[in-house]
């Protein structure tokens, strides 16, 4: 094939693009060899939000418990009573687990929470949540029913840089945070 440039009068040139020039062939040799690499942010950061002081869900449990005692001896209801002594326990148990240290990254396919693969085409949106002096939180939008939402704390990494990042990948919109989560940040869960 070849494409005839139009030149002045006096400048005719043909240009033949099946003839590759030799530093063109030495480029594309080079270029094989290279191994391009992707780009990424890694930071470590806790798999949950941890508050040591937890008075409050300390008088939840034994708010329970008195109601469960309650229940049973004046009601004589078992059911009701084994209820609300399974779910005191399981706030025990859950107030004594500390978070697990997990890797966080984001490259140019998605997000990696501990062993956890996050693809940005599984993501419908995310959304940062700095307010100085608390913590920073990403917050994803799952496009699966069962896990709407993926909260994931960014520690001192900067959020503008993350920011402008995601966006690139991800539409950014505004999550609202969930009854679930103001109640767990509260009582120290």
């Amino acid at each position: 094939m070849q494409v005839r440039v139009l030149h002045p009068p006096h400048m005719k040139h043909t240009i033949d693009l099946r003839k590759k020039p030799t530093e063109a062939k030495a480029s594309s040799k080079e270029a094989k060899n290279f191994k391009l690499k992707s780009r990424e942010i890694t930071w470590h950061a806790p798999s949950f939000y941890y508050n040591p002081q937890k008075r409050y869900l300390a008088s939840i449990i034994i708010a329970l418990l008195l109601g469960a005692v309650a229940i049973l001896f004046l009601q004589k209801d078992t059911l009701s009573a084994v209820f609300l002594i399974m779910s005191s326990l399981v706030l025990i148990l859950y107030a004594n687990k500390r978070p697990e240290i997990n890797k966080i990254i984001i490259d140019d396919y998605g997000i990696r929470v501990g062993g956890n693969s996050f693809l940005f085409s599984e993501l419908r949106s995310f959304w940062i949540e700095y307010m100085p002096g608390e913590n920073k939180e990403l917050s994803l939008e799952s496009k699966k029913w069962y896990l709407p939402y993926v909260k994931v704390s960014l520690e001192n990494q900067n959020p503008l840089e993350i920011r402008s990042w995601l966006v690139s990948f991800l539409p950014e919109r505004e999550h609202e945070k969930s009854l679930v989560d103001l109640i767990s940040r509260r009582i120290g869960l």
